[in-house]
């Protein structure tokens, strides 16, 4: 009703403008009009190129300047192709140029698309979109396309046109499309890929869409087997894969390396030993070294994949490890001379310990002997087991190493202290084992190292 009245107040202002402007029949023809009441429009759009309509005459398209009309309220209508219409009320103001500018929304349509059965996948542009029936608000004019697929029916591809803002519906039936796959393999349990889908494990029993498939099974020591197939509807296509076994490989080492090795029965010389290429199976492997007791044991190649083992060989013969001080003294094995003791450090009674290794298991005798020291020799013996390492508590000999001279003339021979200092006002001088003495710097005439090194 408001459209209404406005609209015939916009005719009466129009019909008193042009009764204005008729020429009256007392004046003149040449007379002037006068237009001081007169105003214009710069009428314009988003987008440009609408039709302009006043009064249901249509005037142009934006952009448009309109020529001097009288003042008055106008209505004005923009209309386009794929836009809706609009109107927009325009005030033109004496000797002024009045902006009329409108903002079109276009013009949309929604379109729902079902199928029968229904919950089918639609995809547009490559896109997801939902399940039918989908619903899809809001189209632009236009063409559009999309796909109705779903699992044991025929893909359908569907196009329309929106051509107005009036809504679609369209119905899409499917056709069955099913067939079934039975598929086993040997070995079982290989890992199934139907078209780049998986499928769980072998044996497989199931519907499938009729047409041709790409099968792939894998498994690990096994060459991967591929084949088309080609499911009938309402048949059931059988398929038995013999899978290939791939080869394995086999290294075998040692701790200590270079022992013997034997496998089923085999000389394969010594450790290390690799081989790229070996069938899958148990392997007898035997080792032998001097000095170790023979280890034989079973390994298993699978399939396609490597088996690397070390095998740490127990050592049959045993180890002494000494502590013999002071430092200087000549150690034997049975006789046999072995080391001379060395200081720790900066030590002067103590030794780094002494490690006899590779020894057979039973009573062996340790010697240590320095013809400087009192007593000169001291024998000890040594029970060493199989494989076993015997600790031998400190063996010990007093050994002179330093002869002092007092200034009172006083001569003394033993050893220095580890607490001795050239530095030092004052040292430690053991006269022997268990007896020690501190004597003052001053009270030193002479200190005399002694040579304490004895040939083997």
């Amino acid at each position: 009703m408001m459209k209404r009245t406005l609209f015939s107040a916009v005719c009466s202002v129009f019909a008193a403008a042009a009764l204005v402007l008729l020429p009256s029949c007392e004046k003149k023809a040449s007379e002037e009009k006068d237009t001081s009441d007169y105003g214009s429009m710069n009428i314009t759009s988003e987008p440009s190129g609408a039709e302009i309509s006043i009064l249901g005459k249509t005037w142009s398209t934006t952009p448009y300047v309109t020529k001097p009309v009288p003042s008055a309220m106008y209505i004005v209508k923009f209309s386009m192709d794929g836009y809706e219409p609009a109107w927009l009320p325009v005030n033109v103001v004496p000797g002024r140029q009045v902006e009329a500018h409108a903002v079109l929304v276009p013009e949309n349509a929604t379109v729902i698309i079902n199928s029968d059965p229904v919950g089918a996948h639609v995809q547009m542009n490559g896109k997801e979109i939902g399940d039918t029936p989908v619903l899809l608000p809001d189209l632009a004019l236009g063409s559009y396309s999309a796909s109705v697929q779903m699992q044991g029916y025929t893909r359908r591809d569907i196009s329309w046109k929106v051509q107005n803002g009036r809504p679609i519906l369209i119905n899409v039936p499917l056709m069955n499309n099913i067939g079934t796959l039975a598929l086993e393999s040997t070995p079982e349990a290989a890992e199934i890929e139907i078209d780049g889908q998986t499928y769980g494990l072998t044996p497989f029993n199931d519907f499938l869409e009729q047409g041709q498939h790409k099968i792939r099974l894998t498994k690990n020591g096994y060459k991967p087997y591929e084949k088309i197939v080609t499911v009938n509807r309402d048949e059931t296509t059988e398929v038995n894969a013999q899978m290939e076994m791939l080869p394995g490989s086999l290294s075998i080492d040692s701790e200590p390396t270079g022992a013997a090795l034997f496998i089923n029965g085999i000389d394969y010389g010594l450790t290390p030993y690799k081989r790229d290429i070996i069938d899958a199976g148990d392997y007898t492997i035997r080792l032998s070294k001097d000095g170790y007791d023979t280890l034989e044991q079973t390994v298993t190649v699978h399939p396609g994949e490597p088996m690397d083992r070390t095998f740490t060989l127990d050592s049959n013969l045993g180890t002494i490890i000494l502590s013999v001080n002071p430092p200087g003294v000549n150690v034997y094995l049975d006789g046999k001379f072995v080391c001379r003791t060395e200081p720790e450090g900066k030590s002067r009674d103590i030794s780094k310990r002494v490690t006899i290794k590779n020894l057979t298991s039973g009573e062996h005798t340790i010697t240590v002997s320095n013809k400087h020291a009192k007593p000169d020799v001291k024998d000890v013996t040594v029970t060493v087991g199989k494989g076993k390492t015997a600790q031998v508590s400190e063996i010990s000999l007093w050994l002179p190493d330093t002869t002092i001279v007092l200034k009172n003339g006083s001569k003394y021979t033993g050893r220095l202290t580890d607490k001795y200092s050239e530095d030092s006002k004052k040292f430690s001088f053991r006269h022997s084992a268990g007896i020690t003495s501190e004597y003052n710097r001053d009270d030193i005439k002479e200190i005399i190292p002694l040579n304490i090194i004895d040939g083997e």
